[in-house]
């Protein structure tokens, strides 16, 4: 008997062996593939979303316990020189209602920002063009507000002092708050920075 005759003789007796081995094999393969495109595809995602989240921003400078001059990002633009954009945002936490109160939303993300900030967005083509003085909310704030364009909104924000409220000096321990009574001007979508965030977390 030939070399090939004892082989095709040996895949026919352990035929149920080899069919195992290949099953086992397939099957591995597409765990295997499954896997791959799965980490690609959260790589993917996670990527989009910081991309959202931070634009095309490269460094960020974070004062915890009070707020910088606005001079300052004129004097780091000045001092890198060339085609960089340096813009200072207002970052803080508030209240956002309706006139009437049957919409309270606590702890909103507020950004105080001007035409700089808005130039290291995701897309810049997506960036709301502001029409007078009000606000801008992003996606998931708009719908739960239900409001249309032009209404207005109050926004309530802790008054800045130049201590902590926990520090023994602080003075008055009473929250104080400042309200900005102003129109909703229309949606930030997340393309337009309406996903900005500099904080981490699971999210």
């Amino acid at each position: 008997m030939s070399s090939w005759g004892i082989l095709f003789r040996n895949l026919l007796y352990f035929r149920k062996q080899h069919a195992g081995a290949c099953l086992g094999a397939v099957l591995c393969s597409m765990v295997l593939v499954g896997a791959l495109t799965v980490g690609d595809s959260v790589r993917a995602t996670l990527s989009a979303l910081a991309h959202e989240r931070i634009g095309k921003a490269d460094l960020a400078l974070l004062a915890t316990d009070g707020f910088f001059r606005d001079e300052l990002a004129k004097e780091v633009g000045e001092e890198l020189g060339g085609p960089v954009v340096v813009a200072p945002v207002v970052m803080t936490r508030g209240t956002v209602s309706l006139p009437d109160g049957s919409v309270r939303v606590n702890n909103v993300q507020i950004l105080g920002v001007d035409e700089r900030f808005w130039s290291l967005a995701p897309d810049p083509t997506k960036v709301p063009s502001p029409e007078g003085k009000g606000f801008f909310a992003n996606p998931r704030l708009y719908n739960y507000l239900k409001v249309a364009d032009g209404e207005r909104i109050i926004l309530r924000v802790e008054e800045p002092g130049l201590f902590s409220r926990d520090a023994p000096l602080s003075g008055e321990r009473d929250d104080k708050s400042v309200s900005f009574n102003e129109t909703l001007l229309g949606v930030a979508p997340p393309e337009g920075f309406g996903h900005f965030g500099l904080q981490g977390n699971q999210r």
